[in-house]
């Protein structure tokens, strides 16, 4: 696919009031997207107006176009036969009134929170995205105002100081990126593929069911804001998900699920997807004998897996959204990272560093969310988060945190917040990685230390940081041997300085909808503290299966 990239940095001293007035218009595609964005945006700063009421100073548009390609198939049939993508263009549009020194964002309105006006299907022609961003405009006009209206009463009554202005200036980027042309799947090969794949968990007496779900996810980004910034940013992903159910052998029904992503969909590499099933499928016959997991307190190995999702929860989280939200209906934003008062504090074992790169396209062939441009138009930087397991930096916007702040472009729009601090693209780098043998030497050395008959190797994290995916591990000559049951509710930020050790060998691990990836190895943590889980047996089957 051919691309093309233009980059227009636009410095300003003072962020213009409207689009046009003195920032520099970046030359957009020719494509009714931007032309529909483009010229709703004039109208709505020329005209739309309430009497008495404060006008909006910013607006922000943002067009998705997705693709969805997608099959599935269980025990050797299919379930359906898909020969055609599903299409789908959502808006969203944000809207900032008053003036950047004093505006309605940063403010939870508990009548209708924090999120922009969205529509998740909008007609895609001209016309249609044009209605749609006037009602969707006209909408977040309301509830800018009301916020607008809620945010200054509660500043007087916290008597907060008026000389931090609300948005800070910062330079605005345009990027644009062809988007080609969507490749459908060969849906005959395909089905080929999966009834193939599906038919091998009939070889498995174990399993009460078992499936394979192949799904191609395409998406255009069109985003645009009355100062200049600007992007059109295609992003594909495709997916093949194993699943299966089985009922172990004390009783408990039992749900597991593994994502192997796949870098070229057009010419799938039909032998590593076969081998991928077939050592899941052994893992699932071995996992019906699984031992219950008891209390337990010391050294747990995380696999990649697990790792990204321990990085994700303990790290990730603590660093994001670190401008807190104002609000009368709580006096603390839960949502904000709880890390935002620790910068310069060690909170990370020093064996390894933590950096975010949303400049990066793909890693190992894998595509990643690639950012140039972040939600307020302002270009984003790799950051190096860590280092010496001190944190040194926060993803930040262009709500200000204090004096002299600058947006480093990690504003992110979601469906379910305004642009707010994030990351993209989450590496977790190794000062001294070990080869697989060395990393497994490791933790068996550990946990003779702690004098263990067993430790614990965890496979991947369910909900609520429990899992039925994981091993114990014999200290006396390695045996592994399968665990359910296991309770991490125990496991807390602290933990990240308990890391010992860090495998050699990353995975991409892919957040759900537009969050973020995390690239990890396998983390060995020092101390852990696990309980079983408050679970009991399930209702037996009347009949067995046939």
């Amino acid at each position: 696919m051919r691309k093309f990239l233009i980059l227009l940095l636009c410095f300003t001293v003072c962020l213009p009031a409207a689009f046009g007035a003195s920032a520099a218009k970046p030359a957009l595609p020719d494509n009714i997207y931007f032309r529909a964005m483009r010229d709703e945006m004039d109208r709505t700063l020329k005209k739309l107006r309430s009497k008495n009421a404060p006008a909006p100073y910013y607006v922000a548009y943002k067009l998705s176009r997705q693709f969805e390609f997608s099959m599935d198939a269980s025990l050797g049939e299919l379930f359906s036969e898909k020969t055609e993508p599903v299409e789908r263009l959502s808006a969203a549009v944000i809207l900032g009134v008053g003036s950047d020194k004093n505006d309605q964002l940063g403010f939870d309105n508990n009548r209708f929170y924090y999120m922009p006006s969205s529509r998740a299907f909008v007609g895609d022609s001209y016309d249609a995205i044009r209605h749609a961003l006037w009602h969707l405009t006209d909408a977040e006009y309301i509830i800018s105002l009301d916020s607008y209206v809620k945010k200054q009463a509660y500043k007087r009554k916290k008597q907060l100081p008026a000389d931090l202005p609300d948005v800070t200036p910062a330079p605005q980027a345009a990027v644009f990126e062809d988007k080609g042309t969507f490749a459908v799947p060969d849906a005959a090969k395909w089905g080929k593929i999966l009834k193939r794949l599906s038919a091998q968990g009939k070889t498995v007496s174990q399993l009460e069911d078992f499936g394979v779900f192949f799904q191609v996810d395409a998406r255009e980004d069109y985003y645009l804001n009355s100062l200049g910034g600007a992007y059109q940013i295609p992003f594909t992903r495709a997916k093949l998900t194993l699943y299966a159910q089985l009922r172990n052998k004390d009783g408990y029904e039992q749900s597991f699920n593994e994502t192997v992503s796949i870098p070229d969909y057009l010419n799938p590499d039909e032998k590593e997807l076969t081998e991928k099933t077939d050592a899941f499928l052994a893992e699932m016959a071995e996992r019906y004998n699984a031992y219950k997991a008891e209390t337990y307190l010391g050294p747990v190995l995380f696999r990649p897996r697990a790792a990204a999702a321990f990085i994700m929860d303990n790290f990730v989280l603590a660093v994001e959204n670190v401008k807190p939200l104002l609000s009368d209906e709580y006096e603390q934003d839960e949502t904000a990272g709880w890390f935002r008062e620790k910068k310069g504090m060690r909170v990370l074992s020093n064996v390894l560093d933590i950096s975010d790169k949303p400049l990066l396209r793909e890693y190992k062939g894998l595509p990643l969310v690639y950012m140039p441009v972040d939600d307020e138009g302002v270009p984003s930087q790799d950051l190096q988060l860590t280092s010496l397991g001190r944190l040194r930096v926060f993803p930040l916007s262009r709500r200000p945190l204090g004096e002299d702040h600058h947006s480093n472009g990690h504003a992110r729009l979601s469906g379910h917040s305004y642009p707010r601090e994030r990351l993209t693209n989450v590496f977790v780098q190794a000062k001294a990685p070990l080869t697989e043998e060395a990393l497994n030497g490791e933790f068996l050395e550990m946990c003779r230390d702690w004098e263990q008959e067993y430790c614990y190797e965890v496979e991947s994290f369910g909900s609520s940081n429990k899992t039925n995916r994981a091993w114990r591990v014999y200290t006396e000559d390695g045996r592994r041997v399968p665990a359910y049951g296991l309770d991490f509710s125990n496991l807390l930020s602290r933990s990240l300085r308990d890391i010992a050790a860090v495998g050699g060998e990353e995975q991409v691990f892919y957040g759900a909808g537009d969050g973020n990836t995390v690239i990890t190895p396998s983390l060995l943590l020092e101390e852990a503290e696990i309980l079983p889980a408050d679970a009991k047996p399930d209702q037996a089957r009347f009949v067995p299966k046939p």
